[in-house]
């Protein structure tokens, strides 16, 4: 069972990157197989199309920002740790994704091809979030007056947006670069009153 698991990560993980290096639509299913030295029965016991795999790579993001999440100092402030995980998120979709392929998951996602809600409450990401907000307003670090729910609702509008506008510009600029200094100013809206005064 074990081995079956390793075996559909490694399949991911080569997909994941011929997407990143060739592009979703360039690569072939054949690539993928040659890439992975996998034949096409096997392919189809773990994905039953190339398009599946795209649904997919929710899993090694998630996997990922698990990963970066537990290496954050527990001792870093709210805002710090919210600037942590976003700055590592940016970098992982410019640097191992790219804009192609960010591209076709939200088309995906809005065309209702996939059976993953990208921004979903379930994904790591969102516990993530929930977790470092919550935190937050326990500390007193954060205004409380906003439900942790909402305001995690807010900080992934604003990522997206961020995501959005760097895939219609087709990665033409360097995401973490541009965008870190506007959600250091998006961030300062939910410092508690007293401190933003």
């Amino acid at each position: 069972m074990e081995n079956e698991q390793k075996q559909r990560e490694f399949l991911l993980e080569t997909a994941w990157k011929l997407f990143y290096e060739k592009g979703y639509h360039n690569t072939t299913m054949e690539d993928i197989l040659k890439k992975a030295k996998c034949s096409k029965g096997r392919f189809y016991y773990y994905f039953h199309a190339k398009a599946e795999l795209l649904d997919s790579l929710y899993e090694l993001f998630d996997q990922k920002y698990e990963e970066f999440y537990e290496k954050i100092s527990p001792e870093s402030n709210t805002l710090e740790k919210l600037l942590e995980i976003n700055q590592f998120m940016f970098r992982f979709m410019e640097e191992e994704i790219g804009a192609e392929l960010l591209t076709n998951l939200y088309i995906s996602q809005l065309n209702g091809t996939t059976g993953i809600v990208f921004w979903g409450t379930d994904r790591s990401f969102w516990k993530i979030l929930e977790e470092i907000v919550s935190e937050g307003q326990i500390r007193g670090e954060i205004r409380s007056d906003i439900s942790s729910g909402e305001l995690v609702m807010d900080i992934i509008a604003e990522e997206r947006s961020q995501l959005i506008s760097w895939c219609l510009q087709k990665g033409s600029y360097p995401l973490a670069e541009v965008s870190m200094p506007k959600l250091l100013r998006f961030y300062i809206g939910y410092k508690k009153e007293e401190e933003r005064a």
